[in-house]
């Protein structure tokens, strides 16, 4: 099923030989740099809690050998003497359960649904999980992207605000102007430490899921996010093609079936157990007298009527619930789909407009330094605003992949779509002496030249 879905593969460590080859695997995925889907991989392969999950089939396999069992006979036996005699009376008796002979196929169907069920929500746990690490996955290439822009913005403000100091010695500037830009150093400086520990975070969760505790972390991901694709796919009838296809919804379905054969279980009769059997004595005369036994239980005060009320309210129950998550499909369907086109046009918005208007702002401020029109802490400010709208274009690229993986999640497969390339830096993102010269052409009158 997870193959099917996702193209990936599990493995259930089960100590075997095998697992070990398994481990070398992983080993040599994390020699390069992860991609979204070789860390799916290695996390299926290797996180302690998929395995546990995985323990569930074992559970519900020895349960299904289980049900093909017939219960064992119960041996019977008594010794008497008599007051007249030393001679030892011994009584034997073999008997067996009648309904647990005729019950068996039911029980054999029932534990084999109960089996296809266990399947279903250890499939579907595996692929809810692999949502987790490519939310994590793209978070962590988000937040180390901010965080080389964060650096680069400090670095222009921790000049610009060297430059505003000379400048205020020299009588060019006021102390205003030099409050602002040490502010705005200052701002720099909280970002970037509050964008260092969400790289720090987003690593150490992406590691944990992995299913890696030890320290340090040595592994790493792509440097960038991937771009929006060219289109996204058909999103016509999601809603209806989730029905059909989650396992989440297929695993209830399969408890409305289980509960139905549980409930004709309990509409089979009044009588609870029915023991036959053989039983022999060997009587004071020395002689063997053997006959067949019948072990009746009595429906008097039991007649399982509170038995069968229960599969009622358990059958019930099922429907509603089944109903409920439905429901629940359906709306998660349009949910996600409303977020991933709001995420793509976030995207183009930021990519096709608002950068390029920064970008010809950061010029056009270029050239009025350059004729002495500005000055140069207007061009500081103006690839400042560049920066920041490059870095909430990258948030939107990171808000869209997250939204489409949680959609792959809510339909429950794989969409296929149009690869889309890597997502190019702009020219906000330069070395800041570009952005901050030596010696702006400025007129002054006296004092230090900056």
């Amino acid at each position: 099923m997870i193959g099917q879905r996702t193209g990936l593969t599990v493995h259930w460590d089960q100590g075997q030989p095998e697992d070990r080859v398994v481990k070398d695997h992983v080993q040599s995925l994390l020699q390069q740099p992860l991609t979204a889907e070789t860390a799916v991989q290695i996390a299926l392969l290797n996180h302690p809690t998929l395995q546990a999950t995985y323990e569930e089939l074992g559970i519900a396999q020895a349960d299904l050998v289980q049900a093909g069992l017939l219960q064992n006979p119960v041996f019977l036996g008594s010794w008497r003497t008599s007051s007249h005699t030393v001679v030892l009376n011994g009584e034997y008796a073999l008997t067996q359960n009648f309904l647990d002979i005729f019950l068996l196929p039911l029980r054999k169907k029932l534990a084999a649904t109960q089996f296809e069920q266990a399947k279903l929500r250890v499939s579907d746990a595996v692929l809810g999980f692999s949502v987790q690490v490519r939310t994590a996955y793209y978070t962590l290439q988000g937040a180390e992207q901010i965080h080389t822009m964060r650096q680069q913005v400090m670095q222009a403000a921790e000049a610009a605000r060297e430059l505003a100091e000379r400048q205020q010695k020299a009588g060019n500037i006021n102390d205003l102007e030099l409050a602002t830009q040490q502010g705005a150093f200052q701002q720099a400086r909280l970002e970037l430490a509050q964008s260092e520990a969400a790289v720090a975070l987003a690593r150490e969760r992406l590691h944990q899921l992995l299913g890696f505790a030890e320290a340090p972390i040595t592994w790493r991901v792509m440097d960038q996010i991937p771009a929006l694709p060219s289109a996204d796919p058909a999103l016509e009838d999601l809603d209806v093609l989730a029905l059909s296809q989650r396992l989440d919804v297929a695993a209830a379905r399969k408890s409305l079936d289980i509960l139905r054969r549980a409930r004709n279980v309990t509409r089979l009769g009044l009588v609870p157990a029915v023991d036959i059997g053989v039983d022999t004595e060997h009587d004071l005369d020395h002689a063997w007298v053997t006959g067949p036994t019948l072990n009746v239980a009595v429906p008097i005060f039991d007649q399982r009527q509170a038995a069968r009320a229960r599969a009622n309210a358990q059958l019930r129950q099922a429907m509603q619930r089944l109903s409920a998550l439905e429901a629940e499909t359906r709306s998660e369907v349009r949910s996600d789909i409303t977020r991933l086109k709001a995420a793509r046009q976030t995207a183009e918005l930021y990519r096709d407009h608002l950068i390029p208007i920064r970008e010809r702002i950061v010029a056009e401020t270029q050239k009025h330094v350059n004729y002495m029109l500005l000055g140069v802490f207007q061009l500081l400010q103006a690839k400042r605003d560049e920066v920041h709208a490059y870095r909430e274009y990258l948030e939107a690229l990171r808000d869209y992949w997250i939204a489409f993986a949680e959609l792959e999640r809510a339909v429950g497969g794989t969409l296929s779509m149009s690869e889309g390339s890597v997502a190019p830096a702009p020219s906000a993102v330069e070395p800041t002496e570009k952005a901050v010269p030596e010696r702006p052409h400025q007129h002054h009158h006296g004092g230090e030249s900056p």
